[in-house]
C-alpha cells in the first residue's frame, strides 16, 4: 500500500526579517508611553497621552511599538500585534515618519501572511515596497522582496518565490545585513526542499544556520534546525528527524515561541506517524492543531487536518480520513495554495483507492497530478501516479497502469538524483519508494513479460551500492554548473508531463487520436533533446557518466556470464506486501534458443507473514533448538520447492534475498528429512545480480595495485578491551558481557601459521588496535577479524566490531575508541578480495527496502571488498575456530593448486559439511550461521 508523503511543515517565521526593529533599545520614558498607549481604551485617551508628552512622540516611539508588536507576533499573539502596528502606523503618519509608516504597512502584511490571508499580505507588501523605494530604504526593500517571496512560496509559485529570494539575498549581501542574508538563504532552501532537491536545500539551510549563529538569532537557528530535521524525515532517517524536532521543541519552549512550538509538535507527530505510532502521532497533531487555531494559522490548520486524515487512513477509518482531507482541501483552495491542493487531492484519491472505488480514485488523482506538475512537486507526483496505476490495474486497464507506474518511477529517479548527503541518506530515501517498482513487476509477470519484470526487480535493489561500485563515492551535481542542473530538471519534468498527458488522453472514453499523435511527437522531440543534452554534458564533463552511476540493470542475456557452469543457478526474490515472487535463472544449454532460461514463480505468502516465519526459524537455530526441522522443511517447501525441477542438479546457488529473507539461512533449510540444502548446493548471497556483474567487472579491470604475496592475510583476534571501550559499550548494552576470546586468538594465530609468517600479519591482545585496522587493511588480500561484534538494529551503521584502544585509552592523541563501526568501515579504501568477520551477528542489520541488509556487510561492499564471510547469529567460539581454519585450508588449497573450479562458496560449503558430519557440531547452529555475501567465486 502506498502512503503519501506528508505535506511538509516548514518553519518560515524566521524568514520574516525585522532584525533592525528588534534591535531597537527603548529609553524608559518611551517604553512607558508605549505601554500606556496600548492600554488606552479610546483614541481620545491616546491623543491626550501623546499631547502630555509631545517630546516623546518621535520615530523612536514608532519603532518601539513595532518591535513590541513583532515580539507578540512571534509568540502567536496576532490580535495584540495588530493593535501595536495600528497605533504605530497612526503616529508615523501624524509625525511624518515615512520609514516608520512603510515598516508598519509591512508588519500588517506579515501578520496576514501568517494567518494565511495571502492576497491581503501581498497588497500590504506592494504598498510598503512603493514607500520604501521612494525613501531609498535598502533594508526595507530587501525585507519586502523576501516577504513577497514567502507569499509566492506559500501559493506554490516557486519560480517567482526564488526570484524574490535571490534579489533579497543579493541586496542583503551588498548592505552586509547578516540576518537578512540568513533569512534569504533559509527560504531558498525551503523552495529547493519543496521541489525535492534535498542536496541544495541542506546546503542552504546550513549556510543560513551559520549566519544566524553569527547574528546571535536563536529563533533563526531553531528554524534552520527544524528544516534540516524535515530533510532527514523525508529521506527516511526517522531517528535523526525526531532528534532534531525534539531539540527544536526544547528551544521553542525556552524562547516561548508558540509558532515554533507548533511546528515542532506537528513535525514530531509526523515522525511518529511514519513509524506507525498512531496514538502518539494523533496526540502531537491535536496539540499542534489547537495552537494553530489560536494563532489563526489557516495554512497550518490545513496541513494538520491532512496529517490527521493520513493517520485515520492508516487505521482504515476511511470516513474520518475523507472528512479531514476534504476540510484540508477547502482551506487550501481558499488560500490559493496549489501545492496544498495537489496534496489534498492525492490524499482523497488514495482513500478512495483503499476503499476499492477505483473510478472515483482516478478522478481525484488526475487532478492531483495536473497540479503537481504545475507546481513542480515530484513527491506528490510519484505517489499519485503509483496509486493511479494500481487503480488502472484493478480495472484491467493494463496499458494505462504501466504508463502510470513508469511516470512514478521517472519521478522517483529524478528525486533520487537530488538526495542530500552520502550513501546512507540515499539508501534511506529509496526505502519507502519501491512500491511502483513492485507494482510494475507484478503487472509484467501477469503479462508474461518475465525479462521486463526481472529488469524492474533489479532496478529496485541495491541502488546505492551499485552506484558506488560503478562510479565511486562522488556527487555528480557538484560537477555540473547551475544552468546545467536547471536544464536537466527542466527536461525531466517536461518528459514526465508529456507521458502523463498521453496516458490521460488514452484513458478517455473517446480519445482524441490527433492530440495523441501530437503529444507523441512532442514526447519524441523531448527525448531527443534530452539525449542531445546528455551528449553535450558528457562532452563538457567526461567524468559525469561515471560519477552519476547511471548503470543499466543487468539484462537477461548478461546473466549468462554470472552462471559459471551448467551446475549453477541464480535465485532472486521480490517480496511485496501481498505476495512473493521467485525468479530462477539457469543456463539454457548448448541447443537452447536462449543462453539463459528464466522462470518466475508466484509464492502465496505476504511480507508480514514471511517475516514472522523467518524470524522464528532463525531464532530456533540461534538458540540451538532441536525442534527446528519442521520449520526448515516448511520454509523449503514454500520458498524453493516450487522451483524444484529448475534447480535439480544445480550445485551452486547464488541467492538475491529481499526483505526478511536476508535473515534466512537458506543453507540450513531441509528439502527432505535429515537432509540440508547445503548438502546439495554451495550457497552465496548478493544484493542484486547487477551488483554481482559490477563486482566481477571491477575484479577484471581493477586499476588498484594488487597486493604482493607478502601481503596476503591481515588478522586481528581477541583484542584487549580497555576500560573506556567497555564503559562506552555498557552505556548502550546494559547486560552486555564481553569476556576474553582465547579461541579467537587461537584462530588467528593458527591462520598466521597456515599462511606463513612471510605472507601474513597477525595482531592479538593490546596490539589488535582499531587504528591498525584503518592504517593497514588496505594492503592485504584477506582481512580476518575474530572478535566481539555488536548489532545495532535501530542504527545499523553504528553496528561495530570491538578492538583494542591505544594504551588502554590513555593516549589522548588517539582519536580511536576501539569500536570499529560500520560507518567507519564504509569510509575505508579496501583492496581485499575477501573479508571474514567471525564475530557475532555481523551479517545482520536493518533490512532496507531497495538495498538489503544495511550494516557491516553493506559497509564492506561500499569500502571496496567484493566478498565477505559473516555470521547470522551469535556464534560459538570453538566451532567457529574449527570451521574458519578448515575454510582457509580450502582457500589455501585453491591458491596453491590454482583450482579454478573451487569457489569461495564451495570452500565454505566443504567446511560446513565437515562440521555437519561430526557428532559434536551436527546442529546447524554451529555451521549454518556463517555465510558468504558477495561474489562467491
Amino acid at each position: 500500500m502506498t502512503h503519501a508523503k506528508p505535506r511538509l511543515s516548514f518553519f518560515v517565521v524566521v524568514a520574516l526579517s525585522f532584525s533592525s526593529l528588534c534591535a531597537a533599545q527603548d529609553d524608559p520614558r518611551t517604553h512607558a508611553l508605549a505601554e500606556k498607549l496600548v492600554a488606552a481604551q479610546t483614541e481620545d485617551e491616546r491623543a491626550a497621552l501623546m499631547s502630555a508628552e509631545k517630546d516623546l512622540v518621535t520615530s523612536e516611539l514608532v519603532k518601539s511599538l513595532l518591535t513590541r508588536g513583532e515580539r507578540l507576533r512571534d509568540q502567536g499573539s496576532y490580535p495584540q500585534a495588530l493593535t501595536h502596528y495600528q497605533i504605530a502606523q497612526g503616529i508615523a503618519e501624524r509625525i511624518g515618519d515615512k520609514p516608520g509608516f512603510a515598516r508598519s504597512v509591512n508588519a500588517f502584511g506579515t501578520v496576514h501572511y501568517l494567518q494565511g490571508d495571502f492576497e491581503r499580505a501581498l497588497d500590504h507588501y506592494r504598498k510598503s515596497m512603493t514607500l520604501s523605494e521612494a525613501l531609498g530604504d535598502k533594508v526595507g526593500i530587501a525585507r519586502l522582496l523576501h516577504n513577497t517571496g514567502l507569499v509566492y512560496r506559500a501559493q506554490g509559485d516557486y519560480d517567482r518565490a526564488l526570484e524574490q529570494y535571490r534579489q533579497a539575498l543579493t541586496l542583503n549581501e551588498a548592505i552586509e545585513r547578516k540576518e537578512g542574508i540568513a533569512d534569504a538563504l533559509n527560504s531558498i532552501g525551503l523552495v529547493y526542499r519543496l521541489q525535492g532537491n534535498n542536496r541544495l536545500a541542506l546546503e542552504y539551510y546550513r549556510r543560513a544556520s551559520a549566519k544566524y549563529e553569527e547574528a546571535g538569532n536563536k529563533t533563526g537557528v531553531a528554524g534552520s534546525l527544524n528544516n534540516i530535521g524535515n530533510i532527514y524525515r523525508s529521506q527516511g532517517n526517522h531517528h535523526q528527524a525526531l532528534d532534531h524536532h525534539q531539540r527544536v521543541l526544547a528551544m521553542a519552549e525556552a524562547l516561548n515561541s508558540q509558532t515554533l512550538i507548533n511546528y515542532a509538535l506537528s513535525n514530531i507527530g509526523t515522525v511518529y506517524r511514519l513509524q506507525g505510532d498512531y496514538n502518539r502521532a494523533l496526540e502531537m497533531y491535536r496539540k499542534s492543531l489547537g495552537i494553530k487555531e489560536k494563532l489563526g494559522d489557516k495554512a497550518g490548520i490545513a496541513r494538520t487536518l491532512s496529517s490527521i486524515g493520513q493517520v485515520y487512513s492508516a487505521q482504515s477509518n476511511y470516513p474520518s480520513a475523507l472528512e479531514h482531507h476534504t476540510k484540508s482541501m477547502a482551506i487550501y483552495e481558499a488560500l490559493g495554495d496549489q501545492a496544498g491542493r495537489a496534496d489534498a487531492l492525492g490524499n482523497i484519491g488514495r482513500v478512495y483507492g483503499l476503499r476499492a472505488d477505483h473510478h472515483q480514485a482516478l478522478e481525484w488523482l488526475e487532478r492531483a497530478v495536473a497540479l503537481a506538475l504545475q507546481v513542480g512537486r515530484r513527491e506528490i507526483l510519484w505517489d499519485a501516479r503509483t496509486t493511479a496505476g494500481k487503480a488502472f490495474r484493478a480495472l484491467n486497464q493494463f496499458t494505462h497502469a504501466r504508463q502510470a507506474f513508469e511516470d512514478a518511477i521517472v519521478a522517483i529517479e529524478t528525486l533520487r538524483s537530488q538526495v542530500a548527503g552520502g550513501e546512507q541518506e540515499q539508501q534511506r530515501f529509496f526505502e519507502d519508494k519501491v512500491s511502483p517498482y513492485h507494482a510494475m513487476i507484478e503487472l509484467l509477470i501477469a503479462q508474461n513479460d518475465l525479462g521486463g519484470a526481472l529488469a524492474y526487480a533489479e532496478r529496485a535493489k541495491a541502488r546505492v551500492l551499485l552506484d558506488v561500485l560503478h562510479g565511486g563515492r562522488v556527487n555528480i551535481i557538484k560537477a555540473m554548473t547551475v544552468p546545467e542542473q536547471q536544464q536537466e530538471r527542466k527536461l525531466g519534468s517536461e518528459l514526465v508531463a508529456l507521458n502523463t498527458q498521453i496516458s490521460r488522453e488514452r484513458g478517455r472514453k473517446m480519445p482524441d487520436q490527433t492530440r495523441i499523435a501530437d503529444l507523441a511527437a512532442r514526447q519524441q522531440q523531448k527525448r531527443l533533446e534530452h539525449e542531445v543534452f546528455e551528449g553535450s554534458l558528457y562532452a563538457a564533463h567526461p567524468e559525469l557518466k561515471v560519477r552519476r552511476g547511471e548503470v543499466q540493470p543487468v539484462s537477461l542475456a548478461e546473466t549468462a556470464a554470472l552462471l559459471p557452469d551448467a551446475g549453477s543457478a541464480l535465485v532472486q526474490y521480490v517480496v511485496t506486501d501481498d505476495r512473493t515472487f521467485l525468479f530462477v535463472l539457469t543456463p539454457g544449454g548448448a541447443k537452447a534458443a536462449k543462453p539463459v532460461d528464466l522462470k518466475v514463480f508466484t509464492l502465496d505468502v505476504k511480507r508480514k507473514d514471511l517475516a514472522a516465519r523467518v524470524a522464528h526459524f532463525r531464532e530456533q537455530l540461534a538458540r540451538r533448538d532441536v525442534r527446528f526441522a519442521a520449520s526448515a522443511r516448511e520454509l523449503h517447501a514454500l520458498l524453493l520447492a516450487p522451483a524444484h525441477s529448475a534447480l535439480h542438479g544445480k550445485r551452486t546457488l547464488v541467492i538475491v534475498p529481499d526483505a526478511a529473507l536476508w535473515e534466512l539461512p537458506f543453507q540450513a533449510l531441509q528439502p527432505a528429512a535429515n537432509r540440508f540444502l547445503i548438502e546439495d548446493h554451495a550457497v552465496s548471497y548478493v544484493p542484486s545480480l547487477t551488483v554481482l556483474r559490477e563486482m566481477k567487472r571491477a575484479r577484471r579491470k581493477n586499476p588498484r595495485r594488487a597486493p604482493t604475496p607478502a601481503e596476503t592475510l591481515l588478522a586481528f583476534g581477541n583484542p584487549t578491551l580497555g576500560k573506556p571501550t567497555m564503559e562506552r559499550i555498557k552505556s548502550v548494552m546494559m547486560d552486555g558481557e564481553f569476556d576474553s576470546l582465547p579461541e579467537a586468538e587461537k584462530q588467528v594465530r593458527a591462520l598466521g601459521r597456515l599462511y606463513g609468517a612471510s605472507r601474513s600479519r597477525v595482531y592479538t591482545g593490546a596490539e589488535a588496535r582499531e587504528e591498525r585496522v584503518k592504517a593497514e587493511a588496505g594492503n592485504y588480500k584477506i582481512l580476518q577479524l575474530a572478535t566481539h561484534g555488536i548489532l545495532n538494529d535501530a542504527s545499523p551503521m553504528y553496528s561495530h566490531v570491538m578492538l583494542a584502544q591505544n594504551n588502554d585509552g590513555a593516549d589522548k592523541s588517539s582519536a580511536e575508541d576501539g569500536l570499529l563501526e560500520a560507518w567507519e568501515i564504509m569510509n575505508l579504501d579496501l583492496n581485499a578480495d575477501l573479508v571474514v568477520l567471525s564475530a557475532c551477528e555481523t551479517a545482520r542489520g536493518r533490512v532496507g527496502a531497495g538495498e538489503g541488509v544495511i550494516g557491516l556487510t553493506w559497509a564492506l561492499f561500499v569500502a571496496g571488498s567484493p566478498t565477505t564471510v559473516v555470521s547470522q547469529w551469535k556464534v560459538e567460539s570453538a566451532s567457529t575456530t574449527e570451521l574458519m581454519l578448515e575454510f582457509h585450508r580450502q582457500l589455501q588449497s585453491k591458491i596453491k593448486t590454482r583450482q579454478a573450479g573451487v569457489s569461495t562458496a564451495q570452500a565454505l560449503q566443504s567446511s560446513a559439511l565437515k562440521m555437519l558430519r561430526s557428532r559434536e557440531y551436527r546442529h546447524p547452529f554451529y555451521w549454518g550461521g556463517l555465510v558468504i555475501v558477495g561474489d562467491g567465486n
